[in-house]
C-alpha cells in the first residue's frame, strides 16, 4: 500500500514496553503515515475518541478495567473506527468476536504490518479497488474456495468471525466477484490454490 494519507491511531496501553514496541513496530511499516496518541487512562482514551476521528484504536482489554468495544464505536466521532485488541495472553473467542483484528506481543513486523494494512484497506476509497490483493486476503480466499466456513476461516486464522466477513465483502468490492464460481475460478488462475485442493 502506498498513500499519502496519514491514519490517526490510539494506542490504549499501560504497559511502557509494549505501548513503545507497538509504537515502533507502526512507525517502521514501509509506506504507512501513522499519527500516534498514546493514551494512559480510560478517561484519555475516550476523550481522543470523542474529540478525533480515529481510523484505529489498539488497546489491551484489561484498559482501565471492562473496556467494551461497542461502547468506543457508539461514543466515536468515526463510525468505522477499526478496533484491536492487544492479545498478551491467548483471549478466549467470545472477546476475540468483539474486536475487527489483534495483535499478540509474539507477533512480528510483518505479521503487524499484514494485520494494520487489511484493516486500514477497508477505509480506503474507491481508487484503491485496483489494488492487488494483500496476503491476508489471498489467504482467505484460498479459504474459502477450498469449502470452509467463516467460522472454520477464523479458527485457522485466529481472527474473528466478523473480520473474515469483513475481508470477504472486501475482497468482493475490490474483484467485483460475487458468487463462490467466479471466486473459484479466479482462485485458480492466478494461483491461489491448485485445482487438486478444491472439492468439486
Amino acid at each position: 500500500m502506498s498513500s499519502t494519507k496519514t491514519y490517526k491511531i490510539v494506542i490504549a496501553e499501560t504497559a511502557p514496553i509494549i505501548l513503545s514496541g507497538i509504537v515502533s513496530c507502526l512507525k517502521n511499516i514501509k509506506d504507512f503515515h501513522p499519527s500516534i496518541i498514546e493514551v494512559d487512562s480510560s478517561e484519555s482514551l475516550f476523550d481522543s475518541i470523542v474529540s478525533d476521528s480515529i481510523d484505529l484504536l489498539i488497546v489491551n482489554p484489561t484498559f482501565g478495567g471492562l473496556l467494551h468495544p461497542g461502547e468506543i464505536r457508539k461514543s466515536s466521532l468515526n463510525p468505522d473506527i477499526k478496533i484491536f485488541a492487544i492479545e498478551i495472553s491467548k483471549l478466549n473467542r467470545a472477546t476475540l468476536a468483539l474486536y475487527d483484528g489483534h495483535l499478540h506481543v509474539t507477533d512480528d513486523l510483518s505479521e503487524i504490518r499484514n494485520k494494520i494494512l487489511a484493516a486500514i484497506k477497508l477505509e480506503n476509497d474507491e481508487t484503491d479497488e485496483k489494488e492487488s490483493l494483500s496476503s491476508r486476503e489471498k489467504e482467505i480466499i484460498s479459504h474459502v474456495v477450498k469449502g470452509f466456513t467463516n467460522q472454520e476461516i477464523a479458527d485457522k486464522l485466529f481472527l474473528s468471525v466478523h473480520t473474515v466477513m469483513t475481508h470477504r465483502r472486501n475482497i468482493a468490492r475490490k474483484l467485483q466477484i460475487h458468487s463462490a464460481t467466479g471466486l473459484t475460478i479466479y482462485a485458480i488462475v492466478n494461483k491461489i490454490v491448485d485445482l487438486s485442493e478444491i472439492k468439486l
